[in-house]
């Protein structure tokens, strides 16, 4: 008899989804990270995408990223514009960086 647990009660490493979805084409791309969700993490994340995905997408020049305004991928953050610079010259294409507005206080419900 194999025993087994339904929990983990002592996890070595904390895992954080970052996902990647076509919209177009109601895809998602799902990578799971034991680091950081930082600037390098998200471009790493986007390569690895465009890497799986270049054949069948190669007649893609220019793609639009939503991001959240966070921390990570803001656009006056140097790391993250800095590494989205080199991999869009790299890979020939032009990418569009659209931020979400930022979540007003008035949208917070404080009642709780």
């Amino acid at each position: 008899m194999t025993e087994a647990y339904d929990h983990d009660f002592k996890p070595t490493a904390t895992v954080t989804p970052f996902d990647i979805f076509a919209p177009d084409l109601n895809e998602l791309w799902l990578y799971l990270v034991t680091t950081k969700v930082s600037a390098n993490c998200i471009i790493d994340c986007v390569e690895r995408w465009r890497h799986s995905v270049k054949e069948r997408f190669s007649h893609i020049e220019r793609f639009v990223i939503n991001a959240d305004n966070s921390p990570e991928n803001h656009s006056r953050r140097t790391q993250f514009v800095s590494r989205l610079n080199q991999f869009t010259r790299r890979e020939q294409l032009t990418v569009e960086l659209a931020y979400y507005p930022p979540y007003p206080d008035e949208f917070v419900d404080r009642r709780g």
